[in-house]
Protein backbone atom coordinates (compact mmCIF):
# COMPACT_ATOMS: atom_id res chain seq x y z
CA UNK A 1 0.00 0.00 0.00
CA UNK A 2 1.41 3.47 -1.01
CA UNK A 3 0.98 6.62 1.14
CA UNK A 4 -0.80 9.39 -0.41
CA UNK A 5 1.54 12.20 -1.68
CA UNK A 6 1.01 16.06 -0.12
CA UNK A 7 1.09 18.16 -3.28
CA UNK A 8 0.60 21.48 -1.29
CA UNK A 9 -0.14 22.29 2.74
CA UNK A 10 -1.88 25.36 4.20
CA UNK A 11 -1.88 25.83 8.26
CA UNK A 12 -5.25 27.15 9.47
CA UNK A 13 -4.23 27.74 13.15
CA UNK A 14 -1.23 27.37 14.95
CA UNK A 15 -1.37 27.12 18.73
CA UNK A 16 1.69 24.87 18.79
CA UNK A 17 2.87 22.78 20.77
CA UNK A 18 -0.65 21.82 21.32
CA UNK A 19 -2.71 21.77 18.26
CA UNK A 20 -1.82 22.95 15.26
CA UNK A 21 -4.66 22.41 11.86
CA UNK A 22 -3.92 22.57 8.46
CA UNK A 23 -5.64 22.11 4.93
CA UNK A 24 -3.63 19.66 2.32
CA UNK A 25 -4.19 19.23 -1.06
CA UNK A 26 -2.98 14.99 -1.64
CA UNK A 27 -3.02 12.98 -4.24
CA UNK A 28 -3.69 8.91 -3.60
CA UNK A 29 -2.05 5.94 -5.23
CA UNK A 30 -5.21 6.35 -7.72
CA UNK A 31 -4.14 9.11 -9.29
CA UNK A 32 -7.52 10.63 -7.13
CA UNK A 33 -7.09 14.68 -5.62
CA UNK A 34 -8.57 15.43 -2.52
CA UNK A 35 -7.96 19.30 -2.64
CA UNK A 36 -8.88 20.08 1.19
CA UNK A 37 -7.85 16.91 3.34
CA UNK A 38 -7.91 18.58 6.93
CA UNK A 39 -5.16 17.21 9.49
CA UNK A 40 -5.10 17.64 13.33
CA UNK A 41 -1.61 17.81 14.51
CA UNK A 42 -0.92 17.45 18.92
CA UNK A 43 1.56 16.36 21.07
CA UNK A 44 2.48 12.57 21.51
CA UNK A 45 1.89 11.20 25.15
CA UNK A 46 2.23 8.31 26.88
CA UNK A 47 -0.17 6.22 29.15
CA UNK A 48 0.26 3.98 31.95
CA UNK A 49 -1.51 0.77 33.23
CA UNK A 50 0.38 0.33 36.15
CA UNK A 51 -0.19 -2.50 38.84
CA UNK A 52 1.46 -3.41 42.71
CA UNK A 53 2.25 -6.64 43.89
CA UNK A 54 -1.00 -7.35 44.74
CA UNK A 55 -2.35 -6.62 41.98
CA UNK A 56 -3.90 -2.99 42.24
CA UNK A 57 -4.10 -0.45 39.41
CA UNK A 58 -4.12 3.05 40.06
CA UNK A 59 -6.18 5.34 38.08
CA UNK A 60 -6.95 8.94 38.42
CA UNK A 61 -10.37 10.38 38.15
CA UNK A 62 -10.50 13.89 37.01
CA UNK A 63 -12.75 16.38 35.02
CA UNK A 64 -12.22 16.73 31.52
CA UNK A 65 -13.64 19.87 30.03
CA UNK A 66 -14.05 18.77 26.32
CA UNK A 67 -16.50 16.33 26.60
CA UNK A 68 -17.91 17.76 29.91
CA UNK A 69 -17.39 15.04 32.22
CA UNK A 70 -16.02 13.43 35.04
CA UNK A 71 -13.77 10.84 33.47
CA UNK A 72 -11.77 7.52 35.16
CA UNK A 73 -8.45 7.54 33.71
CA UNK A 74 -4.59 6.05 33.49
CA UNK A 75 -2.26 8.43 34.43
CA UNK A 76 -1.26 9.86 31.38
CA UNK A 77 0.07 12.87 29.73
CA UNK A 78 1.52 14.85 26.97
CA UNK A 79 5.73 14.03 26.67
CA UNK A 80 7.81 16.78 27.32
CA UNK A 81 10.27 18.71 24.49
CA UNK A 82 12.49 15.90 24.13
CA UNK A 83 11.65 13.38 26.33
CA UNK A 84 11.29 9.87 25.22
CA UNK A 85 8.11 7.81 25.55
CA UNK A 86 9.13 5.65 28.63
CA UNK A 87 11.03 8.96 30.49
CA UNK A 88 7.49 10.61 29.73
CA UNK A 89 5.29 7.56 30.91
CA UNK A 90 7.40 7.60 34.34
CA UNK A 91 7.42 10.97 35.14
CA UNK A 92 3.24 11.17 34.37
CA UNK A 93 3.04 7.89 36.51
CA UNK A 94 4.83 9.75 39.71
CA UNK A 95 3.78 13.23 39.01
CA UNK A 96 -0.19 11.51 38.77
CA UNK A 97 -0.21 9.09 41.23
CA UNK A 98 2.92 9.01 43.56
CA UNK A 99 3.93 5.56 42.24
CA UNK A 100 7.13 4.26 40.87
CA UNK A 101 7.20 0.73 39.18
CA UNK A 102 10.53 -1.70 38.88
CA UNK A 103 9.39 -3.43 35.52
CA UNK A 104 8.33 -1.49 32.16
CA UNK A 105 6.92 -3.10 29.53
CA UNK A 106 6.07 -1.08 25.86
CA UNK A 107 2.68 -2.03 23.89
CA UNK A 108 3.20 0.23 21.78
CA UNK A 109 2.46 3.41 20.02
CA UNK A 110 -1.69 3.59 18.99
CA UNK A 111 -3.52 6.61 17.09
CA UNK A 112 -6.84 8.16 17.90
CA UNK A 113 -8.02 9.27 14.20
CA UNK A 114 -6.62 7.76 11.17
CA UNK A 115 -7.77 10.47 9.15
CA UNK A 116 -7.05 13.30 10.95
CA UNK A 117 -3.60 12.60 12.69
CA UNK A 118 -4.40 14.20 16.64
CA UNK A 119 -1.00 12.51 17.90
CA UNK A 120 0.23 9.13 19.27
CA UNK A 121 -0.48 7.34 22.12
CA UNK A 122 2.28 5.22 23.45
CA UNK A 123 0.98 2.54 26.07
CA UNK A 124 2.81 1.11 28.71
CA UNK A 125 2.06 -2.02 31.26
CA UNK A 126 4.15 -1.31 34.01
CA UNK A 127 4.84 -3.98 37.22
CA UNK A 128 5.67 -3.74 40.84
CA UNK A 129 4.45 -0.48 41.68
CA UNK A 130 4.91 1.04 44.32
CA UNK A 131 3.80 4.49 46.51
CA UNK A 132 6.48 6.60 47.20
CA UNK A 133 5.36 9.94 47.49
CA UNK A 134 2.29 12.06 47.22
CA UNK A 135 1.13 13.34 44.04
CA UNK A 136 2.39 15.89 43.05
CA UNK A 137 0.18 17.53 40.17
CA UNK A 138 0.18 20.46 37.21
CA UNK A 139 -1.91 23.45 38.48
CA UNK A 140 -4.40 22.49 35.73
CA UNK A 141 -4.84 19.31 37.31
CA UNK A 142 -7.42 18.56 39.91
CA UNK A 143 -7.15 14.80 40.15
CA UNK A 144 -8.30 11.61 42.62
CA UNK A 145 -6.37 8.96 42.81
CA UNK A 146 -7.53 5.50 43.18
CA UNK A 147 -6.61 2.18 43.70
CA UNK A 148 -8.77 -0.70 41.95
CA UNK A 149 -8.39 -4.51 41.79
CA UNK A 150 -8.05 -5.96 38.16
CA UNK A 151 -11.54 -7.34 38.96
CA UNK A 152 -12.79 -3.58 39.65
CA UNK A 153 -10.70 -2.25 36.24
CA UNK A 154 -12.45 -4.49 34.43
CA UNK A 155 -15.86 -3.97 35.62
CA UNK A 156 -15.05 -0.16 35.43
CA UNK A 157 -13.87 -0.61 32.15
CA UNK A 158 -16.73 -3.60 30.67
CA UNK A 159 -19.33 -1.42 32.12
CA UNK A 160 -18.78 1.63 30.38
CA UNK A 161 -17.25 3.94 33.31
CA UNK A 162 -13.93 4.24 31.06
CA UNK A 163 -14.99 6.57 28.77
CA UNK A 164 -12.29 7.81 26.95
CA UNK A 165 -11.65 5.55 24.31
CA UNK A 166 -7.59 6.37 24.44
CA UNK A 167 -7.80 4.74 28.10
CA UNK A 168 -10.56 1.94 27.09
CA UNK A 169 -8.10 0.70 24.11
CA UNK A 170 -5.08 0.63 26.90
CA UNK A 171 -7.24 -0.75 29.62
CA UNK A 172 -9.02 -3.70 27.27
CA UNK A 173 -4.92 -3.91 26.02
CA UNK A 174 -3.39 -4.23 29.61
CA UNK A 175 -5.73 -6.66 30.63
CA UNK A 176 -5.67 -8.70 27.73
CA UNK A 177 -2.27 -9.09 28.52
CA UNK A 178 -2.02 -9.25 32.49
CA UNK A 179 -4.73 -11.83 31.96
CA UNK A 180 -3.58 -13.60 29.16
CA UNK A 181 0.02 -14.23 31.76
CA UNK A 182 2.43 -12.67 28.73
Amino acid sequence: MKAWETLSSRVLLDCSPWLRVSSEHVRLPNDVQIADFYRIDMPEWSQVFAITDDGRVPMVEHYKHGPGVVSLELPAGYLEADEDTETGARRELLEETGFEASSWRYLGRYFLDGNRGCGGSHLFVARGAVQVSEPRCEESEILTLRLLTLDEVRAAWIGGQIRNIATAAAVGLALALVEGGL
